[in-house]
């Protein structure tokens, strides 16, 4: 008899604020599918045995943890994931071990632990798979975790036929456009720091594919799901998980189809459900659709502004100009819409009276906004911008083969280092603070529904 007992595994570091949307994601299409599927959280896992210490994991950006391999032993061995995994292999005895969302940030961790598997099951049959952004952009990729059995890229779906049908190439059936709700059974949200706080995707990449963002590698098309039922499936949630107050959708754009959006709108229009998403600013964001987001329970929303140089926004291939993106932003803050921006210091073509441009757009709409994200430009592999790096005149400063974030690179004619940007971010970040932001954030985006529930 075909063994579908199902492991899926999502690894350190990542945020502790909440449940990585590709927990409930995986197993509400298992389950779906009639599947029998064991969640285990090895990130909140290890961020509660290391407590204080997380931070120093966690942050591997910045201290150099995500390469180091000597580190990320340590963290395994302090923290006794390792040791809880192989307990629950011999618990659940899976037929399959998927590794999920793998990144630059856990790829390390995850080789570590297939080989520990393999070491102490050596005589269970057990096939181990590893998805997830790292593993697009590099064409090699199944080199980087060689004791696995599959390896993809793309959306989760694209691996499910091999899953379900325990390596048998024919595909039966189109799993890509299945029917399924993120399933929380099992997740318990107060283990995380931000228990009001319910991480949901609705759907897959977006369709703007900026040059620095690795979407529009990731995923070859934007997947757009049904918004049919989702309120009541929403509500039923709310009422399981009574610590969640509001949504965040991780959509990398919520909005990026119109009708889609307006589906959505209408689906959960005075349904009283809070939310709040990654929006795109579009010419459409006037004022009937802001007070019909406030209506449907809109809270907040995250912008990628990034630049406030039309010129690098076009040199990003961001869509709409700043005018589009200025008139968004009031529009929204005209609703009373709690509204965070992000944006980025450095990007390749920047020069100094572009920086000033963004100083001056910050000022002009800081009566609107009420946080402010500031990243330094980082490449990564898998996108557009890496693969014009040479055309660009761009020295990545690293290790290209097996390398998958740059971020000191510097242009060959001296115009843009790591020096030039971490000065512009320092002057920057002074700048939002004078202008009385107390939230500037690096590297992760800012909250908007906090202060949106506190006013409530």
């Amino acid at each position: 008899m075909l063994n579908n007992n199902i492991m899926g595994i999502f690894p350190p570091f990542w945020s502790i604020d909440a449940p990585h949307f590709i927990i409930p994601h995986f197993q509400g299409i298992m389950r779906t599918l009639g599947m029998d599927v064991k969640i285990i959280d090895l990130n909140i896992q290890a961020a509660i045995a290391l407590k204080k210490n997380w931070s120093v994991y966690s942050n591997g950006i910045w201290n150099g943890v995500w390469n180091n391999q000597q580190m990320i032993v340590d963290c395994i061995e302090k923290s006794g994931i390792a040791d809880r995994l192989a307990n629950e292999i011999e618990i659940q005895h899976p037929a399959w071990i998927v590794f999920l969302s793998v990144n630059i940030g856990s790829y390390l961790v995850v080789r570590y632990l297939i080989k520990d598997i393999r070491d102490r099951f050596s005589r269970m049959k057990i096939h181990i798979a590893v998805g997830g952004p790292l593993c697009v952009g590099k064409k090699d990729s199944s080199n980087i975790f060689p004791d696995a059995d599959l390896v993809w890229n793309g959306t989760l779906e694209s691996a499910i036929h091999i899953l379900m049908q325990q390596y048998k190439n024919e595909l039966t059936q189109d799993y890509s456009a299945y029917r399924f709700f993120p399933d929380f059974t099992g997740i318990d949200i107060t283990k995380y720091s931000k228990p009001e706080e319910l991480t949901y995707v609705l759907n897959y990449g977006c369709r703007f594919n900026c040059k620095f963002c690795h979407e529009g590698g990731q995923y070859s098309q934007e997947v757009m799901r049904s918004t049919l039922g989702l309120s009541n499936h929403l509500r039923n949630l709310l009422t399981a998980l009574p610590t969640v107050k509001y949504i965040r959708f991780y959509d990398s754009s919520l909005n990026s189809d119109f009708n889609h959006f307006r589906n959505f709108l209408d689906e959960l229009d005075e349904k009283d459900i809070l939310w709040i998403c990654y929006l795109a600013p579009m010419p459409y964001i006037n004022r009937s659709i802001c007070l019909r987001m406030q209506s449907s329970g809109c809270i907040g929303v995250n912008i990628g502004v990034e630049s406030g140089s039309n010129a690098v926004r076009k040199l990003m291939g961001k869509p709409n100009k700043l005018n589009v993106v200025e008139s968004c932003i009031r529009e929204l803050h005209g609703a009373v819409l709690d509204i965070h921006i992000n944006l980025m210091v450095g990007y390749p073509g920047e020069t100094e009276h572009d920086f000033n441009e963004t100083l001056l757009f910050t000022t002009r709409i800081a009566e609107c906004v009420s946080g402010v994200n500031i990243n330094m430009v980082g490449i990564f592999t898998e996108t557009e911008l890496f693969a014009d790096a040479r055309k660009l005149g761009i020295n990545l400063n690293g290790d290209i083969q097996n390398e998958f974030l740059f971020r000191h690179w510097a242009l060959a004619d001296g115009s843009n280092t790591p020096i030039i940007r971490n000065e512009r971010f320092l002057r920057i970040k002074a700048h939002i603070e004078s202008l009385g932001f107390k939230n500037v954030h690096l590297p992760d985006a800012a909250e908007p529904a906090h202060r949106a529930l506190l006013t409530r």
